[in-house]
């Protein structure tokens, strides 16, 4: 028996061994290195355009009307574009999202409305008080107005109910009063002098 075990000891180490190229390994892992250090460039840049260029989000959102307002009309949204505010600023889109957004858009499965475009999407005043505070600091910044729109009557309404960000603000107070001093988004800027309160 032992010198069975001595015999089988002998016939492995006999057998011939595979001599490992290091040179292919060394070149096979700096080829993927490589492969690997282009595609993290490569994904970067794409989530720096997808946070810097609407241009890019159009290429596969079908909103070109919203990304040529943002960057030229009189609307908030180029007020809000030429205070350096981004669209995924208050476009909050993971990049989960921005790939199944991109697959959906490559196979067709997307909603339009009658026009062709983007259905309209609703936010919550939240969104919009990130950066603008509070309803309570926006009401002391409109205070010289003599009707208060952001102190009304009405309790604190919805921000989009006269802010639209890719659209012409609405007056709301307008159509029950005479406006009562306040320039809408996009309106020439007038000097006012002093505004009484009444």
């Amino acid at each position: 028996m032992k010198l069975n075990l001595k015999r089988e000891k002998t016939e492995k180490l006999d057998k011939p061994r595979k001599n490992i190229n290091w040179n292919k390994v060394l070149l096979i892992s700096n080829i993927s290195l490589v492969i690997l250090i282009f595609v993290g460039l490569g994904s970067m840049e794409v989530i720096h355009q997808s946070d810097t260029n609407p241009n890019l989000c159009a290429t596969c959102h079908i909103m070109q009307p919203n990304v040529t307002s943002y960057l030229t009309s009189n609307n908030l949204d180029h007020v809000h574009e030429q205070a350096g505010i981004e669209c995924k600023d208050c476009h909050d889109y993971p990049v989960s999202a921005e790939i199944s957004s991109g697959v959906n858009f490559l196979i067709g499965n997307y909603e339009v409305n009658e026009k062709g475009t983007m259905i309209k999407r609703t936010y919550s005043n939240e969104m919009c008080l990130d950066c603008h505070i509070s309803e309570k600091y926006l009401a002391t910044t409109t205070d010289f107005l003599f009707r208060n729109p952001h102190l009304s009557h009405w309790g604190y309404l919805p921000c989009s109910d006269c802010h639209l960000s890719h659209g012409e603000q609405i007056d709301y107070c307008s159509g029950c009063h005479e406006n009562g001093g306040q320039r809408m988004t996009g309106a020439p800027i007038v000097d006012r002098g002093n505004i009484a309160k009444k």
